[in-house]
């Protein structure tokens, strides 16, 4: 199995999006340059996690599609791989938001609620927001990706067996997630259409089958042009992002950008055009490694930033704080990383295999 080093590298790059998305000061910014390119490009970022969720199914069946289903001990050893991978983290900055989710607040019934679903990852089900985003607010993605761990052995199995059945479904649950927001409240299109992990769970499926289509590829070893076909990617994604006034806001949670992600991992996958090989540095392959904690830490740091500056008022320039905001997001990945989440990774597996 080799590892794909240039999509390990966007991983940061596509984190890096959902980070600026978060800048939300940047909306009432003195400096007018920041606050139009907040209101008009940096606060679509969210974007990112249709990025990530593809590029899970991608990459699950890239890593597991000859270990899983051969047996009950190959499942377990894969499930809590996974577990091992997402939930400590998960569980630590859970515990770190405790103070931010009841900062002048006594702890009630409700609170306990909103924790519980947390510590089970269960939070991204209900389309409430004060559920999906309580305590750190972007492990909602994690409630999702748990989701997708439990449901991907199955998956594997039925698109494995069933060749052109699994193209007329995919089909059929991508014609669904774009209609069905024509029949549904919209104050519930965010909650579902974008966090619920029953309906993004398309995202991933279309990551599965995209790796398919990229084996069939790497078989027929046709000469292509990729460093061509790399910027004709960018090209495609740009074109769509430009475009996104024209489209219905339910759209851009989730489907109107299957086509230009798929295109993406798709075409990097291949690991062989000019920006590919830039991807492949070790400082860029460093950055995607310790991406998921710059995703699990960088609103915690945001969110404890803007309670001290608030009290202490030290900086007020907005590209200092943007700079130092980031800055403080890859330290906090980085001790993550090496310090506590290949540590219990490590720990979870040994003791539990």
């Amino acid at each position: 199995m080799s590892h794909l080093k240039p999509l390990t590298s966007l991983r940061f790059l596509f984190a890096l999006m959902v980070f600026v998305s978060h800048l939300n000061f940047l909306k009432i910014s003195s400096n007018e340059f920041l606050k139009d390119l907040y209101n008009q490009v940096l606060i679509h970022g969210y974007i990112g996690v249709s990025f990530f969720f593809i590029l899970s199914g991608f990459i699950l069946t890239h890593v597991y599609r000859d270990k899983i289903n051969t047996n009950k001990k190959e499942n377990k050893k894969y499930f809590l791989a996974r577990l091992a991978r997402v939930y400590p983290l998960h569980f630590a900055t859970f515990i770190i938001a405790i103070p931010l989710m009841f900062w002048g607040q006594e702890i009630n019934g409700k609170g306990i609620l909103l924790g519980l679903s947390n510590v089970s990852l269960t939070q991204a089900y209900l389309p409430i927001k004060e559920f999906f985003f309580s305590f750190n607010g972007p492990s909602w993605s994690i409630s999702c990706e748990l989701f997708f761990y439990l449901c991907f052995p199955f998956l594997l199995k039925f698109l494995s067996r069933k060749k052109l059945l699994k193209y007329i479904i995919s089909l059929l649950l991508i014609v669904a997630i774009i209609v069905l927001p024509l029949f549904i409240d919209k104050e519930l299109h965010h909650g579902l259409f974008y966090i619920n992990p029953i309906f993004r769970l398309v995202d991933f499926i279309l990551g599965i089958i995209l790796y398919d289509l990229y084996v069939l590829s790497l078989k027929r070893k046709k000469q292509v042009n990729f460093a061509w076909l790399e910027f004709l990617a960018i090209g495609v994604f740009i074109l769509f992002f430009s475009f996104r006034n024209s489209v219905m806001e339910t759209y851009l949670y989730s489907s109107y950008y299957w086509i230009p992600m798929i295109g993406i991992i798709y075409v990097f996958a291949f690991q062989q055009g000019v920006l590919s090989r830039l991807l492949s540095y070790r400082l860029a392959i460093w950055l995607g490694e310790i991406s998921f904690g710059f995703y699990m830490v960088h609103h915690l740091v945001l969110r404890y930033f803007t309670l001290g500056n608030g009290r202490f008022n030290i900086f007020s320039n907005d590209l200092t704080i943007i700079i130092l905001l980031l800055f403080l997001s890859i330290l906090g990945a980085f001790i993550s990383h090496k310090y506590f989440e290949i540590p219990m990774n490590k720990w979870i597996r040994n003791k539990w295999n």
